[in-house]
């Protein structure tokens, strides 16, 4: 029950400290003069921009540039996988990676790896969650 709650509360702290370092991202982008578009990064989820007649995304540096790469954008979203049956598979590894690092976060001192651990588990959920 301790390692639940010393998982939930690390994912939650490393995920706070990720959304404040996007949003400064972000916020600088429009700052700059770029477009904030309704469109969403595939690859991370967060906003594209469109500055120059380029559409980009400040995360991930992606960026797309013709009316091809935004219809690409949106049958990204929609993609699916082709074969089900192997889904729950790649659940049942996932959870067992989050476990896995979740004793090694437990055993840990070093605050460098602890960050790093907590990074490593808080995409493994992140990526659980989207195959859900």
């Amino acid at each position: 029950m301790l390692c639940k709650r010393v998982f939930i509360n690390t994912v939650k702290l490393v995920k706070t400290m990720e959304n404040d370092d996007k949003i400064k991202i972000l916020s600088n982008e429009l700052l700059k003069g770029a477009k904030m578009l309704s469109n969403h990064c595939p690859k991370c989820g967060y906003p594209l921009f469109e500055k120059d007649g380029e559409i980009y995304c400040p995360i991930c540096k992606r960026f797309k540039n013709n009316e091809e790469g935004k219809k690409n954008i949106e049958d990204k979203k929609h993609k699916k996988y082709k074969d089900n049956a192997q889904m729950p598979d790649l659940e049942n590894i996932l959870v067992e990676k989050i476990n896995y690092l979740s004793f090694k976060l437990k055993e840990e001192e070093e605050v460098g790896r602890i960050k790093e651990i907590a990074e490593a588990i808080y995409m493994l959920v992140k990526v659980l969650k989207k195959i859900k």
